[in-house]
């Protein structure tokens, strides 16, 4: 009995009944294609919305290249008062207007954290009108009382790195770096304990920068040679000229992004090259 054709193939010759059978390994193989794409498509839109998520935000220059999240460490000794709040303040906006995630720990004689690590930067802002002037008596600024007034007492800058290394390590942050803002009037007693947690901190990878609160020469020369020559940031990246707010953000270039819409784009169209549904003419 002679076998009719089922019809011809846009990308064949007519396929017979008797050549079924030879079908499989090709079936096989689409299907194991339609599989690969199918899985690469997917992880290709996990990491665009992975990489959306950060698009459009900014790191703090003050951060290492590569920082995840950062933690503010912010002196509240008795010694921070009057014109330092004003320094104080213009870090802080200039971190929230970097738009990254951000935690706060204050620290005197003790330390406790306010905002735990990746808490959205506007957190920061409940803080700002504490260190700005609510009037004048003359050129002196008059400051609101303040939730922390009892808590402020002596420098401990140990206690305030602790914690803020134990933070990032409670959270189980990769890449986290903390910002330290102080005075640097550090009691000569928790020189030892700084030594010792400065170790710690180097041996979990987690970076240190310091924003000088007019600290004298001899406590600067010190951190310096504790934790480095770099780690100091020049407080006038915070302050709000035109000029100065373009440096203190710095906005990585969404290449990564650019890439993985360049690769759905390509694996949506080897999808309809290679496993468009075929279509036949029953021949006349």
């Amino acid at each position: 009995m002679k076998l009719r054709p089922l019809g011809s193939f846009h990308r064949g010759r007519p396929a017979q009944l008797a050549e079924l059978p030879e079908l499989r390994t090709p079936a096989l193989r689409t299907s194991a294609l339609r599989i690969v794409l199918a899985l690469a498509l997917a992880a290709t839109l996990a990491g665009i919305v992975d990489v959306a998520r950060s698009a459009g935000s900014g790191r703090a220059a003050v951060f290492p290249q590569g920082t995840s999240t950062g933690v503010v460490a912010l002196d509240m000794s008795a010694s921070i008062s009057g014109p330092i709040y004003a320094r104080v303040a213009a870090t802080l906006r200039g971190i929230v207007d970097a738009n990254q995630s951000i935690g706060l720990v204050m620290f005197s004689d003790t330390a406790y954290t306010l905002l735990p690590p990746n808490s959205p930067p506007g957190a920061l802002l409940q803080f700002i009108p504490y260190f700005t002037p609510v009037r004048y008596y003359g050129a002196t600024p008059i400051f609101a009382q303040s939730p922390w007034d009892t808590f402020s007492g002596g420098t401990r800058v140990a206690d305030g790195l602790e914690e803020a290394r134990q933070a990032l390590q409670r959270a189980h942050i990769r890449h986290g770096a903390i910002l330290v803002v102080s005075d640097l009037d550090d009691a000569t007693s928790d020189q030892p304990v700084l030594d010792a947690e400065a170790l710690k901190l180097r041996r979990a990878h987690i970076a240190v920068r310091i924003v000088p609160l007019f600290a004298t020469p001899t406590n600067m020369r010190y951190f310096s040679a504790v934790f480095g020559d770099n780690v100091f940031v020049d407080p006038s990246v915070f302050t709000h000229t035109a000029r100065r707010h373009e440096q203190s953000v710095a906005a990585a270039e969404p290449w990564a992004l650019l890439v993985l819409g360049l690769t759905l784009v390509l694996l949506l169209a080897g999808n309809e090259r290679w496993n468009g549904r075929l279509s036949y003419g029953v021949p006349a």
